[in-house]
């Protein structure tokens, strides 16, 4: 097969450009701002590659008719395309929605549908994968050069930007464009699948401390404690980011409250649509339980009548509707990396 070196590399910059789109969904702190820029040269090396690829591909369909395998790889190359299309028209055009998601929601959606075609495809090609392929100085010299060509398309992106004054440049470091800050309610609201139950009484509510603690709580809105504020951003992984002054508990008094046992290790905060999110012991203690934002009550969609801020975490951490927190005696990674709900 001409061009062996093409397949190889495309299917490896696919592995490496969802590892890295992974790890920026999942980064929340400045000092993981690298993980987005990796991301982008990963991508924009996969786009180099193509251009020398997609002639290969298309020529031998033109002269031939399809077969199934054939529709496979066109629906691959189809979604390759698109996904990258998708990332690099909100990287360097602004928000965009379609069909009520973000752009950049439809590039994370695509880029999984992709996984499973990927893989079926690499199992079909494995002998493309044999070790004497990986032990060619070429394939080293141009794995290497097509990784320049990543990093010189996107220093020229970014240069372009400079240049036309696009919104480029109002990106969080997670890829993010604001979106209503100290708005109170105002801000925009995201959910996932599971995430719509019906408006919460707040006066027949009850929030549970139990699991691994000395003293179970059963507690209402006026049972909370003192009240503390907090200002943090919200960055959803939808592509929008909101700073706001939330008020409401310290998780860390509750937990003095309950008393956690010795063998406590990780606390996880429940929402009632069943959604969790576990995090450490200290981690826990630095957590704000909000039932205000901006100074106004939260309204449902933010979820009412309680919900959890966490500093320096993405969307998916800040657990809506929260009416249980349990202390585990097994530790925080024990729960999937992103929601499956």
């Amino acid at each position: 097969m001409r061009y062996t070196w093409a397949n190889i590399f495309i299917l490896v910059l696919a592995a490496a450009s969802l590892a890295t789109g992974f790890l920026a969904l999942v980064a929340g702190s400045p000092d993981a701002a690298w993980r987005l820029q990796a991301h982008r040269i990963v991508g924009l090396t996969v786009a180099g590659v193509l251009v020398w690829k997609l002639p290969n591909v298309v020529r031998p369909l033109i002269r031939r008719a399809w077969t199934f395998q054939d529709y496979v790889a066109v629906l691959i190359l189809t979604l390759v395309l698109v996904t990258l299309g998708l990332g690099i028209a909100w990287a360097h055009i602004g928000p965009f929605d379609y069909a009520r998601s973000s752009g950049i929601s439809w590039h994370i959606n695509l880029a999984l549908a992709v996984v499973p075609l990927l893989l079926w495809h690499t199992v079909r090609y494995r002998r493309l994968l044999l070790p004497r392929y990986w032990a060619e100085r070429r394939s080293v010299l141009r794995m290497a050069g097509l990784f320049v060509v990543g990093v010189v398309l996107w220093r020229a992106g970014a240069a372009l930007d400079g240049l036309l004054g696009t919104r480029a440049s109002q990106r969080r470091f997670t890829g993010s464009y604001a979106a209503g800050d100290f708005t109170g309610n105002a801000f925009p609201t995201t959910s996932w699948f599971n995430d719509r139950p019906a408006p919460i009484d707040g006066e027949a509510w009850r929030l549970a401390v139990g699991g691994a603690v000395e003293r179970p709580l059963l507690l209402t809105l006026d049972d909370l404690g003192p009240a503390g504020e907090l200002t943090a951003t919200l960055d959803c992984t939808g592509g929008w980011h909101s700073t706001q002054a939330w008020r409401g508990v310290a998780l860390g008094a509750l937990l003095d409250r309950a008393r956690p046992e010795a063998g406590a290790a990780s606390v996880s905060v429940v929402s009632a649509t069943g959604y969790y999110r576990r995090f450490s012991l200290t981690e826990a203690r630095e957590l704000l339980l909000a039932t205000h934002v901006g100074g106004e009550a939260l309204s449902h969609r933010h979820g009412a009548p309680l919900r959890l801020v966490v500093p320096g975490r993405r969307g998916f951490e800040w657990v809506k509707w929260v009416t249980a927190v349990e202390l585990n005696v097994t530790g925080k990674w024990l729960q999937p990396p992103l929601p499956l709900q």
